[in-house]
């Protein structure tokens, strides 16, 4: 690409840029409002199952009961784990909750509901990246004391994936209902 053509795209993009749209944006309220109650709701299910977990795991850890299937150091990675991704939720929930769909400008609502769309993105990835780690040091343990255990927990691992994938489309329609416009 020569001087002349970058000149030219970059006077295109300008005349682009510059023309406004006389179209004002309006959300269909219902539909945010009830996609940011299930989205909420989501959330608090994940904040109370995480600290019931770390609860349960942390006092594992704590007691100090040793088992060669699930030894002491993974029960209290699990309990660190779980108390941490209670946190993380805990932050997503407050995002959503200050977003306020009736009151604030169209175009604030879907940066907010942008940021918090990345924020739970980036949360998802690295909790999974971080269980992924954990059931394969787990399940390589497992691997070691028996092959019908092993076997076990990776078909529930399996359904779990499963079940994770059949509901994510309903996660991504209530995402996308946060921004739904008339």
């Amino acid at each position: 690409m020569n001087l002349d053509e970058l000149k030219k795209s970059m006077s295109t993009l300008d005349d682009v840029l510059a023309q406004k749209s006389s179209t004002t944006v309006n959300l269909n309220t219902t539909t945010c409002d009830s996609a940011q109650k299930r989205v909420t709701k989501q959330y608090r299910k994940n904040i109370q199952m995480c600290a019931v977990l770390a609860v349960v795991f942390i006092v594992l850890w704590l007691s100090g009961t040793d088992n060669p299937t699930f030894p002491v150091a993974m029960k209290g990675f699990l309990g660190i784990y779980m108390a941490v991704a209670a946190m993380m939720y805990a932050v997503l929930y407050r995002m959503i909750k200050k977003i306020q769909i009736t009151s604030e400008a169209p175009m604030m609502v879907m940066k907010q509901v942008s940021t918090l769309r990345l924020y739970t993105l980036t949360t998802e990835i690295v909790l999974a990246v971080v269980l992924a780690v954990f059931f394969t040091i787990f399940l390589g343990n497992l691997w070691t004391l028996g092959s019908y255990t092993f076997w076990l927990v990776s078909g529930a691992l399996l359904v779990s994936v499963i079940i994770g994938a059949i509901m994510l489309p309903k996660k991504i329609k209530d995402f996308r209902e946060l921004t739904a416009t008339n």
